[in-house]
């Protein structure tokens, strides 16, 4: 046999290194040794006109389950909540840059796993080019899995710090730029602290924004397409209720306008997972808690006290689908009680007109006797107080409202009066 010449075997390694380029490995790290290896390597002199994606994943306390979740329990899977946004299908990602980080408490100990790196397009015919962007979907779904499990660096959930460093990340060059967030959205520190709010009411959205505006905490993300995903979906504590997932969401959509984002997209939705049999303890964190059912006992009457972010959405007296759970709660214990007599009041707070406060506080209270005797409770009396009985006070300190006690005053009270 002729042996091949130098200029033939010069031919053949170059075709072999074009079409490992295509793949997007080196000539030396072929896909089958390495099919990951493009997540590594940055592009920081890439073209500043090509497009940039940046995507944070919420690694704080709430966000990720520890050893008192039960095995079973369905948490987040931040991996597959991510890759199910349009624009982070692979053919969207290619000839731009992507970049890649987990995050927790401060905008310090935000994470980058991908840093920069070029998707280059793929070439191939159309079962070729499938495979190599489905081998890619891969890798990106195990890297972001491995950055939801790692241990938080605080104790802390800082939403806009992330976004102030992906802001750093984007850089101020052209080009389309874009942020994909997964996180419960329960931030616990800084200018956006949700430990107090109340989940009633655009009032305190308001003030939150003007509150992070004047202490310069809202990132300048002019130009950007943001989206948030998994709103409302912690791996721990709390669940919201409807409402309250509604008000989380008007409350991120509202602090990413203030930013200056071209666009902001923002979902309470989340792909889950069972949590596994021997997770690891992680950090634990100050608690954002909502509103719930409670209970008060006083001679012969016990009162039920449902708030009213619970039922109702902001200044609405029809009842929300998720009041129907609190709803059958209440039910059944009144019929535990054997009452003598059941009586429902609605409170609101004292912002608006008195005959605003009036009228809505009668139709909360006549909403919820309806619920009750649909459930065969019977209710005696509906009566309307408006801000005549307030639960919590005050509700200005020097002129400033809190909008938590406000939250506490909005509210229908079911009171069953029983037998000695």
């Amino acid at each position: 046999m002729t042996p091949a010449r130098p200029s033939r075997l010069l031919t053949a390694a170059l075709a072999l290194t074009a079409v490992l380029a295509g793949s997007g490995c080196g000539a030396f790290d072929t896909p089958e040794a390495r099919p990951c290896a493009w997540l590594d390597r940055s592009s920081d002199g890439a073209n500043d006109t090509q497009e940039r994606t940046i995507v944070l994943v919420d690694r704080s306390p709430s966000a990720r389950p520890d050893r008192t979740t039960p095995p079973g329990d369905r948490i987040p899977d931040w991996a597959a909540t991510v890759l199910a946004v349009r624009e982070l299908a692979p053919s969207a990602l290619e000839g731009g840059t992507l970049s890649a980080a987990g995050f927790d408490g401060t905008r310090a100990t935000v994470s980058w796993a991908v840093h920069r790196t070029f998707v280059t397009p793929v070439k191939g015919n159309g079962t070729l080019k499938k495979d190599r962007r489905d081998g890619r979907r891969d890798c990106l779904r195990q890297r972001l899995r491995q950055l939801a499990a790692e241990a938080p660096g605080t104790g802390r959930t800082d939403v806009l710090g992330a976004l102030a460093a992906a802001g750093d990340q984007l850089g101020s060059q052209g080009g389309r730029r874009r942020i994909v967030v997964a996180t419960d959205g329960l931030t616990n520190t800084g200018c956006a602290d949700l430990r107090s709010a109340g989940f009633d009411g655009t009032g305190e959205i308001k003030a939150a924004v003007e509150r992070c505006r004047k202490a310069g905490e809202l990132p300048d993300l002019t130009g950007t397409e943001v989206t948030f995903v998994g709103i409302g979906h912690a791996a721990r504590g709390e669940t919201p209720s409807s409402p309250q997932t509604a008000w989380l969401t008007t409350f991120w959509s509202r602090m990413c306008d203030a930013t200056g984002a071209s666009s902001c997209e923002v979902a309470a939705t989340a792909r889950v997972r069972q949590a596994g049999k021997h997770t690891r303890a992680g950090k634990t964190e100050p608690e954002v808690t909502f509103p719930a059912v409670a209970e008060q006992r006083s001679g012969r009457t016990t009162t039920i006290i449902l708030p009213g972010s619970v039922l109702f959405a902001t200044d609405s007296a029809e009842l929300s689908s998720s009041a129907q759970s609190a709803l059958d709660d209440a039910a059944r214990r009144v019929d535990d009680l054997d009452p003598v007599s059941v009586a429902v009041s609605g409170h609101t707070d004292s912002r608006g007109s008195e005959q605003r406060g009036r009228q809505l506080s009668l139709a909360r209270a006549l909403a919820v006797r309806s619920a009750l005797a649909e459930r065969g409770t019977a209710v005696a009396s509906a009566r309307g107080y408006s801000d005549d009985r307030p639960s919590c006070t005050p509700e200005y300190h020097e002129g400033v409202p809190d909008y938590a006690a406000m939250a506490c005053n909005r509210r229908v009270e079911i009171t069953v009066t029983v037998r000695r």
